[in-house]
């Protein structure tokens, strides 16, 4: 069965491929970011943000009716992910909402209040309070047997204080008592995994035991614990050339992730975290700031690509330049990698993490989701699938893990 039979069909600029456009809300639509799931494993719901006249709320699409029902009512005065988005008023804290896809429920931040909503159900509950000296700051996670919820939380005076008015934002500020900490849906057990006097912005898992997190003002780039906490470790952080680890993906075959700012130009790479072995390679010259596409198999290597040497004129994209996805086909270590583009020039509207296309793949791996401007109303953002089922796995990537 066609479950998107139904919904608005269209074609991907350029390359004509299908598209399904599944939401149509005003404002900006946008999924749980694209480190972690935001679509159950039975693809009957998808749960995002809706940001519209100052407020933001979750959302649950029923991606076989094509119903959006608000599942929140959060009422946090400041939603704002600093600094890496743009103030929407009030709601749930953006960008830190999780989804668990063990439990079918998804688990939010309104400030203090950490709470949880089923979503079969609709039933909303309170999971635990954060103390009010302390605030949620990072993007966080559970863990894939759905047992832990692993979050980053912060001293609400030193955020507030010192790492709001820094010159360059708090991604290169020292801060005091930043916490890695978990919390455990069945026993509610809290723990304190990591302390550290500088921000953290993201934490993914790698499995039911192990999480990745990064940037530390000083160490930016992957970083490795477990759920007993106490220590971390580096994986894979600033080279010789300045190049560092920006967006990271955890997925069977290893940590996929691109490398920016670098002298010698944009590259992709592999890491495992148990053998500390890594493969990188670098992309086209004309890719500029990009995003590594999720692919929780690990199989399709597909970028978010602001391309290089491209202007435009509009004032409503965050940044200017052609905005497109590419999909290497067969990488050859000692010659030209094949390259498809999957969608040419889409473009989104507003600022922040909204305005990306967070490409990852469906559950049925037959679909990219991603978030784009919405053809009809311009300056809204909406979420779209677009169709990849003849893709076969990229070829010549080297494993990094004995078998």
């Amino acid at each position: 069965m066609d479950l998107f039979r139904g919904f608005t069909t269209l074609a991907a600029p350029e390359t004509g491929r299908r598209v399904v456009q599944l939401t149509n809300l005003p404002g900006f639509n946008y999924p749980l970011y694209y480190f972690i799931p935001t679509m159950t494993k039975d693809q009957r719901y998808l749960v995002f943000h809706h940001a519209h006249e100052q407020e933001v709320q979750l959302y649950r699409l029923d991606l076989h009716t094509g119903e959006q029902v608000q599942i929140t009512n959060a009422k946090a005065p400041n939603t704002l992910w600093y600094p890496w988005c743009v103030d929407k008023g009030s709601g749930v804290l953006d960008h830190r909402s999780v989804l668990n896809q063990e439990r079918r429920e998804v688990v939010y931040f309104d400030d203090c209040d950490v709470r949880c909503v089923g979503l079969d159900s609709l039933t909303d509950r309170l999971l635990f309070r954060l103390p009010e000296s302390r605030m949620a700051i990072g993007q966080n996670c559970v863990t894939p047997n759905g047992q832990w919820l692993v979050y980053i939380h912060h001293d609400r005076d030193t955020f507030v204080n010192e790492m709001m008015t820094a010159p360059h934002g708090h991604s290169r500020c020292l801060s005091r008592g930043t916490v890695l900490a978990a919390y455990n849906f069945e026993t509610q057990e809290h723990r304190e995994l990591v302390r550290i006097n500088s921000p953290i912005h993201h934490v993914l898992p790698w499995d039911d035991e192990h999480v990745v997190f990064c940037h530390p003002t000083a160490e930016n780039g992957m970083l490795w614990t477990n759920l007993e906490g106490g220590w971390y470790t580096h994986l894979r952080t600033q080279d010789a050339y300045g190049g560092c680890v920006c967006h990271y993906l955890a997925t069977e075959r290893g940590l996929i992730y691109e490398v920016l700012g670098s002298s010698k130009g944009v590259s992709a790479g592999l890491y495992h975290p148990f053998s500390h072995k890594r493969y990188e390679f670098p992309l086209p010259d004309y890719f500029g700031y990009t995003h590594t596409g999720w692919d929780p198999q690990g199989r399709l290597w597909f970028f978010e690509n602001q391309q290089r040497g491209h202007k435009r004129s509009s004032q409503t994209r965050e940044t200017d330049g052609v905005h497109d996805i590419h999909f290497l086909q067969a990488h050859k270590p000692q010659g030209a990698d094949t390259w498809l583009k999957l969608m040419g020039d889409w473009p989104t509207y507003g600022g922040g993490q909204s305005s990306h296309f967070h490409p990852q793949v469906t559950p049925d791996r037959k679909w990219i989701l991603f978030t784009a401007g919405d053809p009809e109303n311009k300056g809204s953002n909406q979420l779209f699938l677009l169709d990849i089922a003849d893709l076969s796995a990229t070829e010549g990537i080297p494993e990094v893990i004995k078998p």
